[in-house]
């Protein structure tokens, strides 16, 4: 199967806790192209006193490493977008423009703390929403918060979020609790989309078998709603239904 969309990878050199170097980038881009992908997004982290990236950090760094690429052959199409820790700094962030949405203006990936979501959660998704920004919650299956109540991300998700699966833990890549929460939200159909969530090229086997694993479950039809019109509707800020 090929026209997946990745709407979470960190293929981006030296700019976070993903690829180091240039080499490693195109390692990894073209084992996601291998594996089914043609367009892959980067979302190198935005989380201050950790990662402090701003716009113009990573919009900058995009620009450096696509201006390299002319020679490149068998690479997916490349975005750029961030994954926006939601703290006070960078919910401001997003309310004011100066975060980093996916490409189109009308989603941003959010990543929260892993013991559980903020207070207000829902009040301030609201208020993504109100500016028509839709929240993606990246890899709830990682929430503990999840793994004792899975109706949390329901209650989410009524409110007008979506989610994306990391499609690694499904074969356990994150350990038998967040696989067993991936099976169980997967199971609920409350994912709206899957990516790779790629540090080093090595993941991309861990996502390809994690694939092969939704495709056991599911059928090669969920496979296709979660890798390719599950992303194409996020990025038009729609929620799949």
């Amino acid at each position: 199967m090929r026209g997946f969309i990745d709407l979470h990878c960190h293929y981006l050199p030296a700019i976070d806790d993903g690829a180091r170097e240039q080499n490693e980038s195109l390692a990894m881009l073209r084992a996601l192209r291998t594996a089914g992908f043609d367009r892959v997004i980067a979302t190198p982290h935005m989380r201050p006193g950790m990662f402090d990236n701003t716009r113009s950090d990573l919009e900058k760094s995009f620009a450096d490493f696509v201006a390299t690429l002319e020679q490149e052959p068998d690479l997916p199409e490349l975005g750029l977008s961030s994954e926006h820790y939601f703290d006070d700094v960078v919910f401001g962030r997003l309310l004011s423009g100066d975060a980093l949405p996916y490409p189109g203006g009308r989603a941003a990936l959010l990543e929260f703390y892993e013991i559980d979501f903020p207070p207000q959660i829902d009040h301030r998704l609201f208020d993504l929403r109100r500016r028509q920004l839709l929240p993606v919650i990246a890899h709830p299956e990682r929430y503990r918060c999840l793994w004792r109540s899975p109706e949390t991300l329901e209650r989410l998700i009524d409110g007008g979020a979506a989610a994306l699966l990391d499609s690694a833990a499904l074969v356990g890549k994150y350990g038998k609790k967040a696989q067993a929460c991936a099976e169980t939200l997967l199971e609920r159909g409350l994912y709206h989309a899957a990516c790779s969530d790629a540090h080093r090229p090595a993941d991309v086997l861990e996502v390809s078998a994690g694939i092969a694993r939704i495709a056991e479950l599911y059928g090669n039809d969920e496979v296709d709603f979660l890798l390719r019109e599950g992303p194409a509707s996020l990025l038009a800020g729609i929620v799949p239904e």
